[in-house]
């Protein structure tokens, strides 16, 4: 009963948060046209706000008991990761943070979901552009390890210390509901792999997503963009990066 209620409570938040930004689409010109620049940012305010809700609902599909579908494909994870830099590298740059892709292995095939991957890789930087804040720096790295392709995202943040290193550090912490995190390790385990948090030698954190390579025996390889579409053609980075971004980022000629 409980997971039919749950199944039911997130269709009805997502027809709802659809029902809002289709009127936010609508009302997007006529503020153009007769508004104020008061007024368009309001409008970023609220895309913000609705973006945040598309987010939450995304991660409370990921979170249930039933596990979402996973349509798993070969997949060129360091097609994924200069897609990811792409996307982030003009957000971080908004914030005063700075982002690279560092690609250690080139080559690097996985059977996967490039949708969902994708959505767990941005929680991981979420998090560390977070942490880090204006001046400070986030690196996304493909690497590979033995039969193991490693996604890792490091930061120079304050890290995990002492007292306030939490007993499993993908739960719940400050600032949030712990959903993301919580999310991408659901992700992690559709796709046999795990994730990890550690303390850098140096400072801050890095996030380890460890996924099997998939063994090369030919076949049509795919590239993340030629996924399907979670969000409804809202973009992946703004969404899942809406909790920590400015609302200037949210402006209409921003979001379109």
């Amino acid at each position: 009963m409980e997971t039919q209620t749950g199944e039911k409570l997130v269709q009805e938040l997502r027809e709802q948060v659809s029902n809002l930004l289709a009127a936010a689409q609508l009302l997007t010109p006529l503020v153009r046209e007769r508004g104020s620049k008061k007024d368009m940012e309001y409008l970023a305010v609220m895309n913000q706000n609705l973006y945040r809700l598309l987010r939450t609902v995304a991660h409370l599909e990921l979170s249930r008991e039933r596990p979402p579908l996973c349509r798993k494909e070969k997949l060129d994870l360091a097609g994924l990761c200069r897609n990811l830099a792409r996307q982030v590298e003009p957000l971080a740059e908004r914030m005063g943070v700075s982002f690279r892709c560092e690609l250690e292995s080139e080559n690097l095939l996985a059977e996967a979901d490039g949708t969902l991957l994708e959505q767990a890789v941005l929680n991981l930087i979420a998090n560390a552009l977070e942490a880090v804040g204006a001046g400070g720096h986030v690196v996304l790295r493909l690497s590979r390890k033995g039969t193991r392709a490693l996604l890792s995202v490091g930061d120079d943040g304050p890290g995990l210390r002492g007292e306030e290193r939490p007993k499993d550090p993908l739960l719940k912490q400050p600032g949030g509901v712990g959903l993301g995190l919580t999310a991408a390790r659901q992700i992690a385990a559709l796709h046999g792999g795990v994730l990890v948090l550690e303390n850098r030698e140096e400072c801050g954190v890095r996030a380890v997503l460890s996924l099997p390579v998939s063994r090369d025996e030919g076949g049509l390889v795919r590239s993340p963009q030629m996924g399907y579409d979670r969000f409804g053609g809202f973009s992946t980075a703004l969404v899942e990066l809406s909790q920590i971004l400015p609302r200037e980022a949210f402006l209409p000629d921003d979001v379109e």
